[in-house]
């Protein structure tokens, strides 16, 4: 399989997570290459429970609820596979929270992006006006829109990583 198949592969995979279609709806036979699950971190804390005693519903993401985003890529092909890359955008409302991205494999690259995906960096940049004087400062989180992990090293024949981030809900 090549890079291009797989990123092609991993695209499509997003684009499906993305437009909520539920992994349950996917033939179970069929090998999944990437999954992507969430957690509410906030799921069962005080202010959760009283809000569900109170309006009778604890499934909302309320503002201030910490949410865990898991991907988890398998190598199905039949070799090992150079070159991925999992892109996942933060959704509308939600804010990345600093420093909770992370992967289980030591050769993978964290990136981030504030323009929608168009470009990456370790650490986003933003121009501040500082008394007329022009400088670069690190972007707030609330600008992030996208994480990215690039893997450096192959993955091997059904390998598999992990890969997460957390976000707060506005």
């Amino acid at each position: 399989m090549t890079r291009n198949t797989i990123q092609r592969l991993l695209i499509a995979a997003l684009l499906l997570a993305a437009a909520a279609i539920p992994l349950a709806a996917q033939t179970a036979r069929s090998p999944r290459a990437l999954q992507i699950s969430a957690e509410n971190l906030s799921a069962h804390s005080a202010r959760r429970e009283l809000v569900a005693k109170h309006d009778g519903d604890a499934t909302h993401v309320l503002p201030g609820d910490t949410l865990r985003y898991r991907l988890l890529f398998t190598n199905v092909s039949n070799g090992a596979v150079h070159g991925i890359v999992l892109d996942n955008p933060i959704p509308a409302g939600l804010r990345y929270q600093p420093g909770s991205a992370k992967a289980d494999r030591v050769d993978v690259a964290v990136l981030f992006s504030i323009d929608g995906g168009s470009t990456y960096s370790p650490s986003p940049m933003v121009d501040v006006d500082l008394a007329g004087k022009h400088e670069q400062r690190p972007a707030p989180a609330e600008m992030y829109t996208h994480v990215r992990w690039t893997v450096r090293g192959d993955v091997p024949k059904g390998a598999q990583f992990h890969a997460e981030y957390d976000v707060q809900a506005k």
